[in-house]
């Protein structure tokens, strides 16, 4: 009877990890260029500046999502995405990258990370 609860809290244990892997594969997909799906992103760069139109190219793993969003003058910020929550964007000379804000609202993510805001489309990240 003692061996249920301890598989139970083995299982338990294992679920992150299993998750992270899945970030940390999406991210490497990501970073070796080998993308799932390609499109155009609303995005702002700096305070103040009205949101235009960045390109978008997303990498997936079992749960999870590294989006890549190019701004027009070449700066990219890598998103990343577990189980359709949004986690973080990677550190650049524009911040660390966890200083963020998001909401999911009729499909479509608004994220802001550090001074920067994204506006991407659920499906891009998703897939369904």
């Amino acid at each position: 009877m003692r061996t249920a609860p301890l598989i139970l809290a083995l299982l338990i244990a294992a679920t992150p990890a299993a998750a992270q892997a899945d970030i940390q594969t999406a991210t490497k997909r990501a970073k070796s260029g080998q993308f799932d799906a390609q499109g155009a992103v609303r995005c702002a760069q700096e305070v103040g500046q009205d949101l235009g139109t960045c390109d978008a190219s997303v990498a997936r793993a079992t749960g999870s999502a590294a989006v890549v969003v190019t701004f027009p003058n070449g700066f990219a910020r890598t998103l990343t995405f577990s189980d359709g929550a949004f986690l973080r964007g990677n550190a650049t000379m524009s911040g660390v990258g966890t200083d963020t804000d998001w909401q999911l609202t009729n499909g479509t993510y608004h994220i802001r990370v550090d001074d920067q805001r994204f506006d991407i489309p659920e499906t891009l990240v998703t897939a369904d």
